[in-house]
């Protein structure tokens, strides 16, 4: 006697097998289809056993403009590109150009918009040394050796007039300051008292208000003019604390976006949508 409680294992692989032959494609209209499975059914896909992918997909980052237009020239596609290719670039909070190769195309047709060439526009390191260091308060000494380690992004003054300051205010750093002057001629003055062989003797130290850097803003970018302002603080007991502040570096990388931004527009004969995907 057969216990329906517990019929034999051949029984349930038969039931198995069966409702596994019930699965069927079920077509909704012409735009969906689905497949139906019994629970703890796998679908399995096939395509890592075919000689190559059934179509591309992933992200390739690449590192200068060039490479970026060069790579899409490469995957252009005279008959598809133009209606599912879209290009998509930002300023802000990060200069970036995205080119979605399979993004929607004229309505209805749709895209898996996964396959993806990607450039983070690179920032020079020229432009993070300075960036990192901007309103950043130093002593005397530690100024002087950021202007001495970056002297050659030096514009103005000339890279003489700035070693001299740097050395000056290194040779300087055991004095104590007494009070800083702009002049009419656009430096500042810095007067300060040391101690030499017990007599106190008193010496000037002329440093520019406004020094102009010629960074550039992306990896193998050309230069652009940046202005840097000079502040200092004199604290009490003579302390002399001195630091920089750019003028509107957000301007200058907006302006090197631009640029970048016009040549793809101009390489690829197409439009770069401002924005994004986030799905």
């Amino acid at each position: 006697m057969t216990d329906k409680l517990n019929p034999p294992q051949g029984d349930v692989q038969a039931a198995l097998d069966a409702g596994l032959a019930m699965a069927r494609q079920q077509a909704v209209d012409d735009a969906q289809s689905f497949v139906v499975l019994p629970a703890g059914a796998t679908v399995h896909s096939l395509e890592k056993l075919c000689l190559q992918p059934l179509r591309a997909r992933g992200t390739v980052s690449l590192r200068d403009m060039r490479s970026f237009i060069a790579y899409i020239r490469d995957r252009s596609n005279p008959v598809m590109e133009l209606d599912s290719r879209r290009i998509y670039g930002v300023v802000t909070p990060k200069p970036s150009f995205r080119c979605v190769f399979n993004d929607h195309g004229t309505a209805p047709v749709a895209g898996w918009r996964d396959d993806i060439a990607l450039f983070d526009c690179p920032l020079s390191e020229e432009w993070q040394r300075w960036t990192a260091k901007n309103g950043v308060k130093m002593d005397q000494e530690a100024f002087a050796q950021h202007i001495e380690d970056n002297l050659p992004d030096i514009a103005e003054p000339t890279a003489a007039d700035m070693l001299e300051v740097s050395r000056s205010l290194e040779a300087k750093k055991k004095v104590n300051f007494a009070s800083g002057l702009r002049l009419s001629n656009g430096q500042t003055q810095f007067t300060y008292e040391e101690q030499v062989e017990g007599t106190a003797a008193k010496g000037r130290i002329l440093v520019p208000e406004v020094f102009a850097l010629g960074v550039p803003v992306f990896e193998g970018g050309d230069r652009y003019r940046l202005e840097a302002r000079l502040r200092y603080r004199i604290a009490d007991g003579g302390k002399l604390t001195m630091w920089y502040d750019l003028l509107r570096p957000h301007k200058i990388i907006e302006d090197a976006t631009a640029f970048v931004w016009k040549s793809i527009e101009a390489e690829l004969g197409c439009k770069v949508l401002n924005g994004g995907i986030t799905a």
